[in-house]
């Protein structure tokens, strides 16, 4: 009779199955025309825009070559010129840096990027004018009207890491299911059945998910590493102390072998049944994480929450982890013992005892 996989061993063997259906994707890609010197340029690259043959290079200060893209002003400057049967000027054209404010930089980067999902198979073309303002404060339109240029929104190697985002989400939800991961901790000979599923576990794990799923998005649009807003730290920092604080107090109790196996009963639940304030946590939780991922889906950044949200997310897991208290004593309290039979009367004078 053969030994069952480990989960170890259970993990690479499908690590290994899921590496060889992404180098045959990759290679399906590759076929397609879509390999590097095919594809169109992208975010975070070099694009060269086409401009009027007068004035020269020599006559131009790349310094104050502007690019504007549908009417709006990049904030982009030249960084290369070339005269010739095609006169271009080269620009960076990457997001930041680009000495505007964040509000001006967020509203024409918006413009540009547009919905991101929506021009996955042809980029996106949009209209451009190069503009430079002359030491006399006149402004010279350097490009031919009605010009426009097109770019590619994912590189062709972002299929790879979808699917690593995609493999990553799969195991959470395997070892989950499988495994000790997102369960209440016991003693070492509880099954693995007869321990409840943990709510501050549960939300720890959801905004990592989250979180590393904005993250290599962001990076596959933007080009650029993404910054990780002080809220989405502060969403994990409130997590993982929720986390910290449910081990803590729930490390003596002993779990409970008729109230787990169903995942949103253990979530909702606890010694004495379904509480208000775990389905207040789960809901918040659940809606806060799908806007986060609308909102970086559409607007391509990480959300701005209000302080008040935070602060209603910090209140929820302290109800949480203090509400916990009093089931973690009861839990771990021993039942109480019956008294020691009284002893036989003594026996009397001539009388059996």
């Amino acid at each position: 009779m053969s030994t069952p996989l480990t989960h170890g061993q259970r993990i690479g063997l499908a690590s290994l199955i899921y590496a060889v259906l992404v180098a045959c994707m990759m290679a399906v890609v590759w076929k397609s025309g879509l390999q590097p010197g095919q594809a169109k340029p992208r975010v975070n690259e070099m694009l060269s825009f086409e401009r009027l043959p007068s004035p020269s290079c020599d006559e131009i200060e790349t310094g104050k070559l502007v690019l504007k893209v549908e009417g709006m002003d990049t904030g982009l400057r030249a960084v290369g010129c070339q005269d010739g049967p095609k006169p271009v000027a080269t620009f960076w054209f990457h997001h930041g840096d680009n000495k505007l404010p964040a509000e001006a930089d967020q509203a024409v980067w918006t413009v540009i990027l547009g919905q991101p999902l929506s021009a996955v198979k042809d980029g996106r073309t949009l209209g451009y004018e190069l503009v430079q303002t002359n030491e006399d404060g006149k402004t010279a339109h350097l490009s031919p009207r009605g010009r426009q240029f097109s770019f590619a929104i994912f590189a062709w190697w972002s299929p790879v890491a979808f699917a690593i985002v995609a493999y990553v989400w799969a195991l959470l939800i395997y070892l989950a299911r499988f495994s000790a991961l997102l369960r209440d901790g016991a003693v070492p000979s509880t099954p693995l059945a007869s321990r409840t599923f943990s709510l501050a576990k549960t939300q720890m794990a959801w905004w990592f998910a989250i979180v590393f799923a904005s993250f290599v998005f962001l990076w596959l649009v933007t080009g650029e590493m993404p910054v990780i807003s002080g809220q989405a730290l502060s969403l994990m920092g409130i997590s993982s102390a929720t986390t910290l604080a449910s081990v803590g107090v729930s490390a003596d109790r002993k779990a409970d072998a008729g109230n787990s196996g169903v995942f949103f009963h253990d979530l909702l639940s606890d010694a004495n049944g379904l509480t208000i304030h775990r389905l207040q946590m789960l809901v918040m939780t659940v809606a806060l994480g799908l806007m986060f991922l609308i909102h970086v889906g559409t607007r391509l950044t990480m959300p701005e929450l209000d302080p008040s949200i935070l602060t209603l997310m910090g209140l929820s897991a302290g109800t949480y982890v203090g509400l916990k208290l009093p089931e973690a004593q009861q839990g771990s309290t021993p039942p109480p013992t019956a008294p020691p039979p009284s002893p036989p009367p003594p026996a009397v004078d001539g009388q059996p005892g």
